[in-house]
């Protein structure tokens, strides 16, 4: 089987690496199937592809093209955002048509069995492509109804997939909803629950990568693990540190946001200027660490005591909740979405409302206050990631996706 992965991006952000590690399952399941990788960009993705024995190909995107996205639609007045909208189509039009031609002479080269797209541009790209034989198979990780732009042009495009795969029950059901001529199949993400594990040691050195002082050894670290995009909660988690920290006496807390601007769409994501200002302005700044994205999160994992998924919009999966359950540790989760499917409220992580700060400043109080409580949600947490989330499940679970569209036979 000749299988070529497709992704906009070569970032680490969680398609990224929800893509290695459907390639690192399938080619444990199939280690003689012929792995092919194609980017728009150069980046991080590729050197952590290789070790995979995946073809790698960069194949550039002009930028007017890769910086196109819904978040052009957020101008100041709607005739702003329109007036935006038709400008870009513009310049990217072009563009698009290009890029889909030479892609089309890159697949035609390769001749592969299947390609499966990772990301939304490329779901769209392939829709240009001329006639070929192998079967196409979409990857949805976001929530389509919330993209209205590219909904409308995926609903266009659709009738080259063959078949979707949905990372959630919930992202499945939207789907479904936008694409109801497209068969949508559910399978959960996996990770190396061998990487993603617990550790005696105590991880990397939080408090040097932030450029702070060392903390009390009873001081308790909380943090949220995650991209810089605006609906990742930031301000959430913030405003829920400064009512923690504004209690008397205050408690030995220390409060981290790991991670970066990874993504190249105009206007989606946070400055690091920005969070910094909020901070500040909270009068909490002393108290908190901005830690630079690391490629290997699982340090940052074991060296926190309580990790905080704070998302304000339904999240379509929740990567970094799996990843911090493998290692052992408890969640608070922002439970809406895709996110609510990953745990069993109080009995291997806690669920608060989304956009709540209170809610969730309560929520850290309570683990912060029981160590025991912390202890039993991470034992509990690594017992779920092995059990729903590993590649151990995710390699047969695509294997058997991939050999139905072969033979034509998919879901309904």
């Amino acid at each position: 089987m000749k299988i070529v992965y497709l992704s906009p991006a070569a970032g680490l952000g969680g398609a990224e690496r929800c893509l290695l590690d459907m390639m690192a399952a399938f080619r444990h399941c199939q280690p003689r199937a012929e792995l092919h990788l194609l980017t728009s960009t150069d980046g991080p993705l590729i050197e952590r592809a290789k070790p995979l024995q995946a073809q790698v190909r960069v194949l550039p995107m002009p930028p007017g093209l890769a910086e196109m996205g819904d978040s052009i639609l957020r101008g100041p007045s709607r005739p702003q955002a329109i007036w935006n909208l038709g400008r870009q189509g513009i310049t990217s039009g072009w563009a698009s048509w290009r890029y889909s031609q030479a892609l089309t002479k890159t697949l035609a080269r390769i001749k592969p069995d299947l390609i499966h797209s990772n990301g939304i541009k490329f779901h769209l790209l392939t829709s240009l492509t001329r006639s070929h034989s192998a079967r196409l198979i979409w990857h949805i990780h976001d929530f389509l109804s919330l993209r209205p732009l590219m909904a409308r042009a995926l609903r266009w495009a659709s009738p080259r997939a063959r078949c979707a795969i949905a990372v959630s029950q919930a992202v499945q059901k939207d789907a479904q909803r936008v694409l109801p001529n497209l068969p949508v199949e559910l399978v959960y993400n996996g990770i190396d629950t061998e990487e993603f594990s617990p550790s005696d040691g105590a991880g990397i050195d939080l408090d040097q990568l932030a450029g702070l002082p060392h903390a009390r050894p009873e001081t308790v670290r909380i943090g949220l693990v995650a991209t810089y995009a605006r609906w990742k909660g930031h301000e959430v988690f913030l405003n829920a540190a400064a009512e923690i920290l504004g209690l008397l006496p205050r408690p030995p807390a220390r409060f981290f946001i790991v991670g970066g601007p990874i993504y190249q769409t105009h206007g989606s994501q946070f400055s690091l200027a920005e969070l910094r200002t909020i901070a500040a302005a909270l009068k909490i700044d002393p108290h908190v660490g901005f830690v630079p994205f690391q490629d290997r999160p699982a340090g940052v994992y074991r060296a926190l005591d309580i990790v905080v998924h704070a998302s304000t919009q339904p999240e379509p999966f929740g990567r970094t909740i799996v990843e911090a359950m493998a290692c052992g540790k408890p969640v608070i989760v922002a439970q809406a979405g895709g996110a609510q499917e990953l745990f069993a409220h109080d009995h291997d992580a806690v669920g608060v409302p989304p956009g709540n700060p209170a809610a969730l400043a309560a929520a850290i109080n309570r683990l912060m206050a029981d160590a025991g409580l912390r202890q039993r949600l991470g034992h509990h947490a690594r017992h779920t990631a092995l059990e729903r989330f590993s590649r151990d499940r995710l390699g047969p679970q695509l294997l058997d996706v991939y050999r139905r569209l072969s033979n034509g036979v998919v879901a309904a």
